[in-house]
């Protein structure tokens, strides 16, 4: 299927603009990397001091160059790409890759050049990879492209890899050849001021050499693009990603607990997981990931078994399983007598099978083989420490002989000497490797994941959606800041969150009469400007029973905020609401992902255990439902102990609404529903407390 991508990941011929007659040059190190590979095309390198190059000719300009040329590489000094740019958009090329380092990394007189270079190739419609990165790359045998100028050749693979920063592509491109995993393409990205993730994620998306998606980011351009794009393609090839940047310098000072919660990665986090991709924690676990769904089919689900020569790592990988929420399989009694045919009478023939140090390849063939054919198993761990009487090769000759039916992978373990990983490659049909128990188990775990995201039915839910609301619309005017409560009461109910009942009142003579209108008993509040956290002044009082009651408490109130300095701006007074579980829902903002909506539970479990779930704004109601899934305290919502179970399905439409208020309404920076009481199943849910503050 052709792209707009072609001229730049299927160059029928490239011009080489900046090339040295330098062997050991970075830009001779990418010249030597295209002729290692082969490449099909013809190359044409362009330097107006150089005659020849590598039996090439060197031309010394690209409009002496006889053809048009599909892409132009480009590695002059920076002060110079934009006469070059300029000369391969006059000339016609379709793509360019601007190797040159020096632009917006560098500070703004290099933003500038770059924002200039963006703006000539965008409006020839020219596309662009770079600046300030280390190339691409196409294993295809058609194409045969290294335009890089890494020192290890990429392995042919299945496995299409982009990466925001060129140095570790490198490194990742060496570390691969190691474990065995192969590539279709790879890009490194570099500023990303043209082509992003999201035109790959595109492209790859119909590409049908590549099985599986590899992504190095640090940065999450064009959040929601990328949202819906990694949510369809990820139906039909997994997406394997390692987010940078998890440190504190992306957090951010907030007055509610939903900004205070969100600081961090928490945005990052709360996008992957609803685009469904699989995150990788470190770079070692990304390379595992990619490995195994490359290699091996994903499994029908999470029953394991366990086949060893050695009792500890099995142990270590009985634990793992149960940390990655993967289960021990039961192997059926006729598996376990077959075991015993051929096994020493020490062997330990229930789940893990452990065939003792003197296994042999025979002894691995034939227990893989019975483990995979009990129905009762989905997939196969096989550890191997160094045995006895045989090698680690002769071992895994003998597991390469095995035949997984369908849809129940295998993979292994060989705690052996290092050189084994790079002589074992040569050995057909060997499972993925893997040096520990734990990196196979977090392995099969993503399997297990992504087999379950890909075979669940599609969901053709949409996310809620509201319109503008006057009430923000005269709050901005009046300028950025908290939204008095009647107003944020209000803007709660436009969205259809219920509310409890209330009154609003600035003169403490008329208190009574809003009691009346809501009925008792009451819950009186004070509030203002400097009233930020009211229970903590005093101003806050439950269960008022009458006019007497309040008459007290609104004295008493005001004495209490006078000692303080506070002058309350005036008085809410709400109809008590009686039962109910507190649960939390919040919005806030984060600069690069945008509306991020929370849920979680009250009291302890957001004040000590930050037990809560965000998504990025709007959500539908299964993703409300798994928000809710990620919460520890989430059996707290249901039935025990007599008590009738909350009303959830209120709770998940509080949630959607919520959401779809902030999507609406950027101006929102941060959004506290606290406490939101949900009351038992059926009855709903109630928000009795409500902190919105906007800017502009």
């Amino acid at each position: 299927m052709a792209s707009l991508l072609d001229p730049l990941l299927r160059p029928r011929s490239l011009a080489f603009v900046g090339v040295s007659s330098r062997a050991d040059s970075l830009s001779g190190r990418l010249l030597g990397n295209l002729f290692a590979a082969g490449y099909t095309g013809a190359v044409y390198p362009v330097n107006p001091k150089v005659a020849a190059v590598r039996s090439l000719r060197c031309y010394p300009n690209l409009k002496a160059i006889p053809d048009r040329p599909d892409l132009a590489v480009v590695m002059v000094p920076r002060d110079a790409v934009l006469a070059t740019i300029d000369e391969c958009l006059e000339v016609g090329v379709g793509g360019v890759v601007v190797i040159t380092a020096g632009f917006r990394e560098g500070g703004e007189a290099g933003a500038e050049v770059e924002r200039r270079l963006l703006a000539r190739v965008r409006e020839a419609g020219v596309r662009m990879i770079g600046p300030n990165c280390m190339g691409l790359i196409n294993t295809d045998p058609d194409i045969r492209m290294d335009a890089t100028f890494t020192p290890a050749p990429a392995l042919p693979g299945a496995v299409a890899f982009a990466s925001h920063s060129g140095a570790l592509g490198v490194a990742m491109l060496e570390a691969a050849r190691v474990v065995g995993l192969g590539f279709s393409q790879f890009v490194s990205l570099g500023n990303s001021a043209d082509v992003d993730i999201n035109d790959l994620l595109e492209v790859w998306e119909h590409h049908d050499p590549t099985r599986v998606i590899m992504l190095y980011l640090e940065s999450l351009p064009e959040p929601q693009r990328f949202l819906a794009l990694a949510k369809r393609v990820g139906r039909s090839k997994p997406i394997v990603v390692f987010k940078g940047g998890r440190t504190a310098a992306g957090q951010r000072a907030a007055s509610s607990h939903t900004g205070a919660l969100a600081a961090g990665d928490t945005a990052a986090d709360a996008l992957l997981r609803q685009a469904g991709v699989v995150r990788a924690g470190t770079l070692e676990e990304l390379f595992d990931l990619a490995l195994a769904l490359s290699s091996a089919p994903l499994p029908r689900g999470g029953r394991v078994a366990v086949v060893t020569n050695a009792g500890g790592p099995a142990i270590a990988a009985t634990d793992a399983l149960s940390d990655h929420g993967l289960a021990l399989a039961s192997l059926a009694p006729a598996t376990e007598k077959a075991l015993r045919e051929f096994l020493p009478a020490e062997a330990a023939v229930a789940n893990p099978v452990d065939m003792l140090p003197g296994a042999t390849p025979e002894n691995f063939r034939r227990a893989t083989e019975l483990a995979l054919a009990d129905e009762g198993v989905d997939s196969v761990v096989t550890i191997t420490v160094t045995p006895i009487m045989v090698t680690p090769l002769q071992i895994a000759q003998g597991i390469a002989a095995v035949k997984p039916p369908e849809g129940k992978p295998v993979l292994s373990v060989f705690m052996t000497y290092p050189s084994f990983f790079a002589d074992a490659r040569s050995i057909t049909g060997l499972p993925a490797l893997f040096r520990y128990p734990e990196a196979a188990v977090a392995a099969l775990a993503g399997l297990v994941r992504t087999g379950e995201r890909m075979s669940a039915p599609p969901r053709g839910e949409e996310p809620a959606a509201m319109p503008r609301s006057a009430i923000v619309e005269r709050a901005l005017r009046r300028g950025p800041g908290y939204l008095p409560p009647g107003e944020a009461f209000a803007l709660l109910e436009e969205a259809g969150i219920p509310v409890a009942p209330y009154r609003v009142t600035c003169d403490p003579a008329l208190v009574d009469d809003a009691a009346e209108a809501v009925g008792f008993p009451v819950v009186l509040k004070a509030f203002g400007e400097k009233l930020v956290h009211k229970s903590e002044l005093g101003a806050v009082v439950i269960g008022l029973q009458n006019p007497k009651e309040l008459g007290r408490a609104v004295g008493a109130m005001r004495e209490r905020l006078s000692h303080v300095g506070v002058q309350p701006d005036g008085f809410l007074v709400q109809g008590q609401v009686v039962g109910g579980r507190e649960a939390i829902l919040g919005v806030t903002r984060d600069p690069a992902v945008g509306a991020l909506v929370m849920v979680g539970l009250g009291g302890v479990a957001v004040e000590v255990w930050k037990d809560v779930s965000f998504r990025v704004a709007p959500i539908a109601e299964f993703d409300a439902e798994a928000m809710l899934g990620e919460l520890r305290g989430r059996p707290l919502l249901g039935a025990f102990r007599g008590r009738p179970a909350g009303d959830i399905a209120a709770l998940k439409r509080a949630l959607v609404r919520l959401a779809a208020l902030a999507a609406a309404h950027p101006e929102i920076a941060e959004c506290d529903v606290n406490p939101l009481l949900v009351l038992d199943e059926g009855r709903g849910c109630v928000a009795v407390d409500v902190r919105i503050r906007v800017e502009a």
